[in-house]
């Protein structure tokens, strides 16, 4: 197979290039996982997975429990359930070679195409870049996070580092927008605003709920902003 681009980054020094087997007219989706994350979460998570959406450019990351085949059908259902909510369904999937007979009869359902990347193969799967860019963004995010706030809520901090993440990312297909705005629509800033994840905030509690002389907050973290209320 000849493909018609190859797309190079520079990574640690290192150039890194993979071919790019999109078809622009379809969609192609790419997906992986990160390695195990330090910290298991409070809700259970350990890992992190990735899907790459070439024409919007987009990086999907999603949290998951562990590398069965339940949890990773779970994450499929989820990305491929967003993604149809949104007009887009793909008909490429490159994955690797570990590919469950669950997932193919999932991603099969879908009417979607499967193409296994064979092991130590990184030319091809365009979500080895993706997992790194998500790993860096992620870092950099968690460099700010208040000392004494727990990672152990790393997963809860996920929805707004792909929100960040894609913001600053243009969308192959209209390079007027974000990677984030080319599938979500426009990220209204006045109604949706954001803080750095992990900072210590006080959260407003109604007379009803406390007692008289109770303080009037309860002190917490912040993790995400609320999408579907103003300015929450």
């Amino acid at each position: 197979m000849n493909p018609t681009e190859e797309i190079c980054t520079a990574i640690n020094n290192e150039v890194f290039c993979f071919a790019a087997l999109a078809d622009t007219t379809k969609g192609t989706i790419y997906s992986d996982l990160t390695g195990r994350f330090p910290l298991q979460s409070y809700a259970g998570m350990q890992y992190i997975f990735i899907a790459y959406i070439y024409d919007q450019n987009y990086i999907i990351i999603r949290p998951m429990k562990n590398r069965s085949e339940a949890s990773m059908v779970e994450v499929f259902q989820d990305v491929y359930r967003m993604l149809q909510q949104r007009g887009t369904n793909p008909s490429l999937h490159v994955m690797d070679n570990e590919c469950s007979k669950a997932i193919k009869t999932f991603v099969a359902d879908q009417k979607t195409t499967i193409q296994l990347v064979e092991p130590h193969n990184h030319r091809v799967n365009a979500a080895e870049v993706a997992v790194k860019t998500a790993k860096y963004h992620f870092i950099a995010s968690l460099a700010t996070v208040a000392p004494e706030c727990p990672l152990q809520l790393w997963c809860s901090f996920l929805p707004q580092v792909e929100t960040s993440l894609n913001l600053l990312r243009t969308s192959r297909r209209n390079p007027m927008k974000s990677a984030y705005g080319d599938l979500h629509g426009a990220f209204d800033y006045n109604k949706t605003p954001m803080v750095p994840i992990g900072t210590l905030a006080v959260v407003y509690e109604d007379p009803d709920d406390h007692g008289t002389w109770a303080p009037h907050g309860t002190d917490t973290y912040y993790v995400e902003p609320a999408m579907e209320h103003y300015r929450n």
